[in-house]
């Protein structure tokens, strides 16, 4: 009898073992999919590593990237925006798990004319169809690089241009970029906690 109980308790408590195994697991895949629902949809939080946006935006700010925005409308102009420099190794649905995409390449540059805009830079200047734009947050000189003559903006390709403009590669060198590169807008800055807020310039 003695023996009968304990087989009984061992099967139970395999059972339960088992249980709180499916339970865990059940768990893990439910949080992954919502990350990857927030990633693909929603948010993603990103690092400034680069100088291309000073003074509005430093390295080693964190920032919030907004993308749901962009399902129903285009990047506007004066938008800060981080796009697919060079695509990762993690394709399809693997993109969008929540770590890091190896030997992907982000960038983060301000949109400066959208589809149908003509864009000349002369006399160290951004011109946008005829006039001179005014700029307060361009940092330095206005070079025009490989842009010596003014460009028409194609159907569905943005121009774009860091704000520290003697130290960014832009559409200046690399013309303008596709919209369906573009992840999302930066709309909030993480850290440091002193600069913690949203973006408005």
């Amino acid at each position: 009898m003695d023996l009968e109980n304990n087989s009984s308790d061992v099967k139970k408590g395999k059972f339960k073992v088992l249980r709180e195994i499916l339970d865990w697991a059940v768990t893990i895949v439910i949080a992954l999919v919502i990350a990857m629902l927030i990633k693909a949809f929603l948010f993603i939080p990103i690092e400034v590593k680069m100088v291309s946006m000073q003074d509005t935006l430093f390295e080693g700010q964190r920032l919030i990237v907004y993308k749901l925005g962009y399902y129903f409308s285009q990047p506007k102009r004066g938008d800060i925006i981080i796009f697919e420099h060079q695509p990762g190794s993690l394709k399809g649905l693997l993109k969008y798990l929540p770590i890091p995409n190896p030997q992907e390449v982000d960038y983060i540059k301000r949109v400066i004319a959208v589809p149908g805009d003509e864009i000349e830079i002369k006399d160290g200047a951004v011109y946008l169809n005829g006039k001179k734009l005014d700029e307060p947050y361009a940092k330095g000189v206005t070079y025009n690089f490989n842009t010596d003559k003014p460009i028409k903006i194609p159907e569905n390709k943005i121009f774009v241009m860091g704000d520290n403009r003697e130290h960014s590669s832009d559409s200046r060198q690399f013309g303008p970029i596709d919209i369906d590169k573009v992840r999302g807008k930066a709309v909030f800055r993480i850290w440091p906690l002193q600069e913690f807020g949203g973006i408005y310039r």
